[in-house]
């Protein structure tokens, strides 16, 4: 550990169940504040369906930093300047979507990490070490043990190769995407079919077989996620800050719309 911050690798070394906000909307660093005092052990700032900058998911970053939870970026691709930019500006891992292949899991793996263990550019201290100064190769040693790679698998070809992608040294989390998955299934937001049901058990087995986190998304059923965490599920992206205010915005707005108007005479 480079300082004092609760670590999410540790929790899911323990055995425990992480749980992480999505970031749509969020542009400062308060938010990642405010998940923190919500209870969520991580962030992951969406770099793949959002408008958010760069220089915004740094910002993202050292917020969920200073507030002791762990800071994740969902790259919107697989290019390495996306996965290693990511990295320098603050993430502490990264979540790269559409991931068929272990030729596909190899690169991204090698790309996020450091000489000798990959071929990750090198960098200097950064937000995730606190800008503390470190012996050079004390510190990219410290960015890799504490560097989260996880990839999502979001198609029929990519379950199918699950065991594969999950056995990829450096890949620390195998995600299932279940919105894109089902829709290549045919079956959108079906996540009670037998068949979808069957691709989680796929990638659930895969990764006890290789001692690789098993994660999932989008998913707000809390009796289904129930039953996942039973076949190993230990990182839950729980939701987004547009969902949440969403949500409690407007189930509160529902309540006073309900208070009747008679004047009390």
């Amino acid at each position: 550990m480079m300082h004092d911050m609760p670590s999410m690798r540790e929790r899911l070394d323990a055995g425990q169940l992480v749980l992480c906000m999505a970031l749509t909307q969020a542009r400062t660093a308060d938010i990642p504040m405010l998940a923190a005092a919500a209870g969520f052990d991580a962030v992951y700032v969406d770099l793949e369906h959002t408008a958010t900058s760069l220089e915004t998911t740094s910002l993202l970053c050292s917020g969920a930093i200073a507030a002791g939870i762990t800071p994740l970026v969902r790259v919107p691709s697989h290019a390495h300047q996306y996965l290693t930019r990511s990295l320098d500006i603050g993430a502490m891992g990264v979540i790269v979507p559409h991931v068929d292949t272990r030729a596909e899991a190899e690169h991204i793996a090698s790309a996020c990490r450091f000489p000798p263990r990959g071929a990750r550019s090198i960098s200097g201290p950064s937000p995730a070490n606190r800008y503390q100064p470190m012996p050079q190769r004390d510190l990219l040693d410290a960015f890799d043990a504490q560097t989260t790679v996880a990839v999502m698998l979001e198609t029929p070809d990519a379950i199918a190769n699950a065991d594969e992608i999950a056995s990829v040294s450096g890949v620390d989390m195998v995600m299932v995407g279940p919105h894109d998955l089902t829709a290549e299934m045919g079956i959108l937001g079906q996540f009670r079919d037998d068949g979808f049901l069957d691709a989680v058990r796929t990638v659930a087995k895969a990764c006890r077989a290789h001692d690789t986190v098993f994660g999932i998304a989008g998913i707000r059923d809390v009796d289904l996620l129930t039953e996942l965490v039973g076949l190993g599920l230990r990182f839950v992206s729980a939701g987004t800050d547009a969902g949440f205010l969403s949500e409690a915005a407007g189930a509160h707005a529902a309540r006073l719309r309900d208070i009747p108007l008679e004047v009390q005479r």
